[in-house]
């Protein structure tokens, strides 16, 4: 998001890249859903495996030549070197140290020839470590966070770059990648910051130029610990079949960790790329307030044209049940515009377009009873007399005004009871509007359930 807002404000060039090279979690279906999901949110890159390319090919797992190239020229110079150790000799150097973080201690820096030869005759498949200089300070400076200091010692010690299978790992290829791919800006997580200055150090081996980074804080939960499934919805494909509109997450999630000048959160997507500075986003991380977005995805129901939002709403309409393709478009971007006030997300319009397309409602608990007090009952059977009596024209005027004549009720005694009555709740769509789009037909039916339901008890 934060790459997308700034390529905008600084008409620069997003490259959209696959980091594929652990095989068994990259698939070909997973990269299509991040792709989708990015083009949903109107998120555009001007590279890519999809689009090309000056500087492809856009997946890492189609770019091992290159790599390859590379370690050869790191071994060659004794910046790298081969690795025997196997899985098990590891765990039994972690388990030396339990209660620290495990650094390599370098026990394959400098094997001699017959040490070499002896793990090659026991079929051991090497790895390939980066050799840390001894000695070295790596200073990032950091667009966000400043100038931070790394001498090698708190780096991690040789860190692996080729696993044994001939796959080069993330923080050793992404730094080629960026070289070759001209990358000027590198704008990414904090939780990255510890491999900078790995990717620095490679850089510096391969006589290679760094890009420019900052590094944003993460987004955290409202109990402030990382942001998960137990908090609610993390995936953009669960946004989607929810009913967020694209602009609403895009807007909401541009705006964590700054703010305006304004104060102003509701901002076209020009504004913020006018308006966002790499350079003041807060150090601090974020919360994830769910309501404020739900909040927020209300305000573009509520502002959006009625033709889009209408379509938008219709297959959540589907999935309740209802066959929108009976209905006459009009009446039911009349309905839309009704409903929507009510609606913080898409899917919410399920549990109310009953109001105007079933023949009965059963009253909800509230609404029972009212409708079982002395005024409920006699406004049901005033309007059982009244809905007989009257004609399609005007009669959403007139079925009140004739109720209040016969009983004298009015206000919410009167308003209350027949919107019970005629949608079976308390709250709802304003009735004066609902009731023609309901129709005299259906407002009949439901009123005549209703004195039948009532005069039993």
């Amino acid at each position: 998001m934060l790459n997308y807002l700034i390529k905008q404000k600084y008409q620069g060039t997003l490259i959209l890249r696959i980091e594929d090279t652990d095989r068994e979690r990259s698939t070909r279906e997973s990269e299509e859903s991040i792709m989708e999901d990015l083009r949903w949110l109107g998120i555009q890159w001007d590279e890519g495996p999809d689009v090309g390319g000056s500087c492809g090919p856009y997946r890492q797992s189609e770019r091992f030549d290159i790599y390859r190239h590379y370690t050869e020229a790191l071994l060659e110079t004794g910046a790298a070197y081969h690795c025997y150790c196997t899985p098990d000799e590891l765990e039994a150097m972690r388990q030396e140290a339990p209660h620290k973080s495990f650094v390599y201690p370098g026990r394959c820096r400098d094997l001699s020839n017959a040490e070499v030869d002896r793990f090659k005759a026991e079929g051991r498949i090497p790895t390939v470590r980066f050799r840390i200089p001894d000695g070295e300070t790596v200073i990032v400076k950091d667009l966000i966070k400043g100038e931070i200091s790394f001498n090698s010692e708190n780096i991690g010690g040789d860190f692996i770059i080729v696993r044994s299978d001939g796959s080069p790992v993330y923080n050793y290829i992404v730094i080629i990648d960026d070289a070759l791919m001209e990358i000027t800006h590198v704008i990414r997580g904090e939780d990255h910051l510890s491999n900078t200055p790995k990717q620095i150090l490679i850089a510096r081996a391969l006589n290679l130029p760094v890009p420019e980074y900052a590094h944003h804080a993460l987004v955290l939960g409202p109990d402030r610990t990382k942001l998960s499934k137990r908090h609610g919805i993390t995936s953009v494909q669960r946004y989607r079949e929810a009913g967020y509109l694209p602009e609403a997450v895009l807007n909401y999630t541009s705006m964590l960790g700054w703010a305006t000048e304004s104060g102003d959160e509701i901002l076209p997507l020009t504004d913020i790329f006018n308006q966002i500075d790499i350079q003041k986003l807060s150090g601090s991380a974020a919360i994830f307030d769910f309501q404020k977005l739900r909040w927020m995805n209300g305000n573009y129901i509520r502002t959006a044209p009625p033709d889009r939002i209408t379509d938008l709403f219709i297959p959540y309409i589907q999935a309740a049940g209802y066959n929108t393709d009976e209905l006459q478009r009009d009446w039911l971007e009349n309905v839309v515009s009704l409903l929507r006030l009510k609606c913080e997300i898409l899917s919410d319009i399920q549990s109310l377009i009953g109001f105007f397309l079933d023949d009965i409602i059963e009253p909800d608990e509230e609404a029972d009873r009212l409708l079982r007090e002395e005024h409920g009952r006699a406004v049901i059977t005033a309007a059982h007399r009244t809905i007989h009596n009257i004609t399609e024209e005007n009669f959403a005027r007139l079925l009140p005004e004739q109720i209040k004549e016969e009983t004298g009720l009015k206000g919410k005694k009167l308003f209350l009871p027949l919107r019970a009555i005629l949608t079976g709740r308390l709250e709802g769509p304003e009735l004066d509007k609902s009731m023609p789009l309901i129709g005299i037909d259906r407002c009949r039916r439901r009123i005549d359930f209703m004195h039948d339901r009532y005069s039993e008890a």
